[in-house]
């Protein structure tokens, strides 16, 4: 509880809304569980599921494009967005750490220390390691 009213908790949503939207990163399902390709094919963005414990107004992304693996997510006071951007070929190693509730990505890197993505379902977390190593 980070002490809003409501009325403040509601605008946050609608801003969120309104941002991803307008945004390139919006997913057309309601779980945010699916991979999203866009136009330029090599590009794909990955949200953890909320099914799957995510946050809902702030899910991790990853966006992993033929050059770089981008790491995004909201910080706990909504105001900013916290950016890592790792190319591909600093990635040493993609780990997957799978439990009851979600499984969680863990992308190594040479000099970045590591990205963990949390709460992503099994089936995306396996294209992620899959995209990433097929590109390295």
């Amino acid at each position: 509880d980070l002490g809003f009213d409501k009325e403040t908790v509601d605008l946050l949503i609608k801003m969120e809304l309104e941002e991803s939207s307008a945004n390139e990163f919006q997913n057309d399902s309601d779980s945010g569980d699916e991979a999203v390709e866009t136009e330029d094919s090599g590009r794909f963005t990955f949200k953890s599921a909320i099914t799957r414990g995510g946050g809902i107004l702030t899910p991790d992304v990853i966006i992993i494009d033929n050059d770089t693996v981008t790491y995004r997510k909201r910080n706990k006071y909504l105001i900013n967005v916290d950016i890592v951007t790792v190319p591909i070929s600093k990635v040493s190693s993609v780990g997957l750490n799978t439990s009851l509730w979600g499984t969680d990505i863990i992308i190594k890197t040479f000099g970045a220390g590591e990205i963990v993505g949390k709460n992503f379902t099994k089936s995306d977390a396996k294209e992620i390691r899959r995209l990433i190593q097929e590109r390295q």
